[in-house]
């Protein structure tokens, strides 16, 4: 994937790619099946340093670049996109501490989640407000030093497991983000099992019943949660999404080409049957292109471009799409072996579809999109 990249980001790349291949690799369906990240892995992560990858040094983070991330990302999720989910949902949270946290807020947090002894979680989502995020209604209530929470959030990716977590909600109507940590009273905790994909990643039904909060852990300003707040970690997060979907798209050419080149039918190897060979060319050009979608829109998040978003919406749009209709395109050309659990390219094919929805629908993605491209050429005639 990096060949055109400089010789530091190529093995930075191939580091990752290895770190994958003996620590991820061989145990990440049993993963799947079991429902669960286990804590060894994490701790592996941890004493690698890459739950601080995206911090800067200061903080005891690695001091990567989004691309670098991105690169990260992709090989994670080659493997197993349920981890690659811890990584999508704690670097949200680092970033936007680092962003928009106080002094204070960063010195307490940042170095702690850049050594891995403390996990973070994003809950925004709620039972009736997905995309429409507008809609939520779980509610914080002024009483002193504190904020009363009340409400609930539903899919949380590790929320089953996070230490933190970034709560979005409501005070007399205006919206604001706290950080909830998982020991306070009345927060309760419950598991979401057998998910389509991400059946590994910790998804969680958080319930706050009279939370007591401190008002210290508001990140930001009342009234920026939704305007400023939310989008620039969603960013992050659809960075992760992007090159997590891009980390399927080589997984499934990994497998289909191997497979295609050994196995024979009709006394000619599959890669020789016009079909297969179709397939597997489209995969190859459309991971080609989501690559350079990719990338192009980290360089954009790397400079702070001011159409950076836009570009990551495209990346994230475009590969996850792709990710999906060429990961049912692998269990095809694998057959009854890609429909087998033990088989990679049926995770990739359940996974695929969640990418799809999070961080933003799809449909959400065409609607912004669809307009902005419309605005932009028509002021070019």
């Amino acid at each position: 994937m990096m060949n055109n990249l400089s010789q530091q980001k190529q093995e930075k790349y191939h580091e990752f790619l290895n770190f994958v291949k003996r620590n991820i690799d061989p145990y990440a369906n049993q993963w799947e099946k079991e429902g669960s990240i286990p804590e060894s892995i994490i701790d592996i992560c941890r004493e690698a340093g890459y739950l601080g990858g995206s911090l800067p040094i200061e903080y005891g983070g690695l001091g990567w670049d989004c691309l670098t991330y991105g690169m990260f990302t992709e090989s994670m999720a080659k493997s197993s996109t349920s981890l690659s989910g811890l990584f999508n949902v704690h670097t949200m949270i680092v970033q936007t501490i680092l962003k928009w946290g106080t002094e204070e807020q960063k010195g307490r947090w940042l170095p702690l989640a850049a050594k891995g002894d403390l996990l973070g979680a994003f809950a925004l989502t709620e039972p009736g407000a997905g995309s429409d995020i507008s809609a939520m209604t779980t509610e914080y209530q002024s009483d002193g030093d504190h904020f009363v929470l009340n409400g609930e959030k539903k899919w949380i990716t590790f929320g089953a497991r996070a230490d933190m977590i970034l709560v979005f909600g409501k005070l007399d109507g205006s919206p604001i983000a706290c950080l909830v940590e998982r020991n306070t009273p009345g927060l309760n905790i419950t598991p979401i099992k057998d998910m389509l994909g991400f059946r590994a990643g910790h998804l969680a039904a958080l319930n706050f019943d009279q939370c007591l909060v401190k008002k210290e852990n508001m990140i930001g300003r009342e009234g920026a949660a939704l305007t400023y707040i939310a989008p620039y970690a969603l960013d992050f997060g659809r960075v992760s999404v992007s090159f997590a979907a891009l980390g399927i798209l080589r997984g499934c050419l990994e497998v289909c080409s191997k497979h295609a080149l050994k196995r024979k039918a009709f006394s000619k190897n599959l890669i020789d049957h016009g079909a297969i060979r179709k397939m597997i060319a489209d995969m190859g050009v459309d991971y080609e292109a989501a690559r350079l979608l990719c990338m192009d829109s980290t360089f954009a998040k790397n400079e702070n471009a001011p159409d950076a978003s836009e570009k990551i919406m495209r990346a994230k749009y475009f590969t996850t799409m792709a990710a999906t209709r060429h990961a049912g395109n692998a269990v095809q050309i694998m057959g009854a072996v890609g429909c087998h659990e033990n088989c990679s390219v049926s995770r990739y094919y359940r996974d695929s579809k969640m990418l799809e929805i999070i961080e933003g629908s799809n449909e959400i993605h065409q609607m912004l999109l669809g307009k902005r491209f419309a605005r932009n050429f028509a002021k070019k005639i």
